[in-house]
């Protein structure tokens, strides 16, 4: 019997199906969809792995915390694996500072490698990625208050380029209103401000590379059980 909600969405029929639930949901996933974040990655003394682990509704299943990978439960800034026999998946590790591209150094987890057929492939420094849902938008932060600084338009540029621009794009972003930038921001804010504020308008909820709350408490703890509430099941 197909057992995993995600089989069900794209029609497959499988008889003797293995499934487990995500650990912020419940939604049931096979070997084939879940994915897979080892324990030990996650149970560790750190504000973002605590306020993580106090959102989880069920627990994890033999060293590894399962998530159903809805737009609001892909795991960023930690290591995972995906597919049949989790040979899939990618390497994330905290670098040192001058290995992470110029601004981003308040960040603490990136993508060095990849996992493929089982096997990791661990990439050149240079070629290291930021683990973040909105990596562009903070990529792109960055580069404005590094070319504008001091610039009178510099908000302006800010707000239009990178925060409304992609909020139409990326399903988990909600960049909100100029007024509501302004005041959080404040008149003279430094990058530090501008990257808080973009990640506190993201609703991934899994992402050890949280730079700031989510500006909404309750709708965070709403997606953390029920995502469909604003990413609809026809959608994912």
């Amino acid at each position: 019997m197909t057992n995993c909600e995600e089989c069900k969405r794209y029609g497959y029929s499988r008889t003797n199906q293995i499934v487990q639930p995500c650990v912020l949901c419940g939604e049931m996933r096979c070997e084939d969809h879940t994915i897979w974040v080892p324990s030990h990655e996650i149970d560790k003394p750190f504000d973002e792995t605590q306020a993580l682990l106090k959102l989880m509704k069920y627990g994890g299943e033999g060293g590894w915390y399962g998530f159903c990978g809805r737009p609001s439960h892909v795991p960023r800034g930690v290591s995972y694996r995906a597919g049949l026999g989790k040979e899939g998946g990618k390497m994330m590790e905290s670098i040192l500072d001058h290995e992470k591209k110029p601004g981003l150094e308040m960040f603490r987890m990136w993508e060095t490698g990849v996992i493929e057929e089982g096997y990791e492939k661990h990439w050149e420094s240079k070629h290291y990625a930021l683990s973040c849902s909105i990596a562009i938008v903070m990529i792109l932060i960055t580069t404005l208050h590094r070319t504008q600084s001091g610039s009178p338009g510099l908000l302006d540029s800010i707000y239009d380029s990178a925060i409304l621009s992609f909020s139409d794009k990326k399903r988990t972003f909600f960049g909100g209103s100029k007024d509501e930038f302004l005041k959080v921001v404040g008149s003279n804010p430094d990058v530090q401000a501008f990257v808080e504020y973009a990640c506190s308008r993201c609703a991934v909820i899994p992402c050890l590379n949280r730079q700031a709350p989510f500006y909404d408490k309750k709708m965070f703890k709403k997606l953390a059980i029920s995502p469909e509430i604003l990413f609809p099941e026809t959608e994912t």
